[in-house]
């Protein structure tokens, strides 16, 4: 009865040991858990500001990729259109030239009719008076 009386003391003060031990354990990671929940909590904090914040730069981003559509289509439009007016010019000028090297011909022409008195009726005294006038310069003129 002794030996047992011994064993159950000595199981008592084990028992007890552990229970320090587990308790002191249970505050440790009670503790912990506590740390836990709260970084949980700013943890999910952080992700609502962050989800917050993305989704914000998603329409900044959706938006200026609108913006830039936008532009770039004006772009072609502006593009096209110049190139139109660009043809459109180069035509005109090529026009312009026609018809300037047609004007030299013919004013070329009518100062040889003039100068031949073939024309105005065979005065040739008039394609005389505007050779003297000009002093020879529509010749120069029809040459350029």
């Amino acid at each position: 009865e002794i030996q047992a009386a011994y064993d159950y003391a000595n199981f008592k003060a084990q028992s007890e040991l552990e229970n320090v031990t587990l308790r002191a354990d249970h505050e440790r990671k009670s503790a912990y858990l506590a740390k836990l929940e709260i970084d949980l909590e700013v943890a999910r904090e952080n992700e609502d500001r962050t989800l917050v914040i993305r989704d914000d730069a998603q329409i900044n981003l959706d938006s200026a990729v609108e913006d830039l559509e936008i532009k770039r289509q004006f772009y072609a439009q502006e593009l096209a259109r110049i190139t139109e007016d660009l043809a459109v010019m180069e035509e005109v000028i090529n026009i312009f030239q026609s018809r300037v090297a047609n004007m030299q011909d013919v004013l070329s022409k009518r100062i040889d009719q003039y100068q031949d008195g073939q024309q105005l009726g065979g005065i040739s005294s008039q394609a005389g008076d505007l050779q003297k006038q000009w002093g020879g310069r529509l010749n120069e003129v029809s040459r350029a």
